[in-house]
């Protein structure tokens, strides 16, 4: 198929890239459609608060917006070029599960008040999400985390992190 200006592979919108939106937003579109159990749409809100704990931690430690990359797949934020230490890395991809963590944690909370079906699959899409970005397989935060301090230990480098709440 020839792409061209009705299908381009590349669409930015200010810090948003959308790689191949075509098939994205159609799989998306057929995905959201058959969710009889709304289970998918849960599932996608924790993955953008996941990503949203990411965003938060690199505007901390930049003060700056990352550009985030919107692919069939997932989103995935682009942090080629920017300079960073051991511990700016792993905190920087802890922050996701960590959201995650954070969140499960108060729909725990809410749910022990209140049991809804809502609740109960938020609980556990923030839980999955979180447990499964933790796998240490690339590229995914758990490997981004085991090679920030598998470099640390190497380098023995104490290096701080450059935090703006000093």
């Amino acid at each position: 198929m020839r792409r061209g200006p009705l299908f381009p592979r590349r669409v930015q919108v200010g810090r948003l890239v959308f790689r191949d939106p075509l098939p994205a937003c159609g799989l998306l579109y057929l995905l959201l459609y058959f969710d009889s159990s709304q289970f998918l749409r849960i599932g996608l809100l924790a993955a953008c608060l996941h990503e949203c704990g990411h965003i938060l931690a690199f505007w901390t430690l930049f003060r700056r917006l990352p550009v985030i990359e919107v692919t069939v797949t997932g989103f995935c934020m682009q942090t080629r070029g920017c300079r960073m230490g051991a511990g700016q890395r792993f905190c920087l991809a802890a922050a996701g599960p960590a959201a995650n963590a954070l969140l499960a944690l108060l729909a725990w909370a809410q749910a022990s008040r209140q049991f809804t079906a809502w609740g109960a699959a938020f609980w556990a899409a923030n839980v999955l999400t979180g447990l499964f970005n933790l796998l240490p397989i690339p590229p995914l935060d758990g490997a981004q985390m085991l090679a920030a301090a598998l470099e640390r230990r190497r380098t023995g480098r104490n290096d701080k992190l450059h935090s703006p709440f000093k």
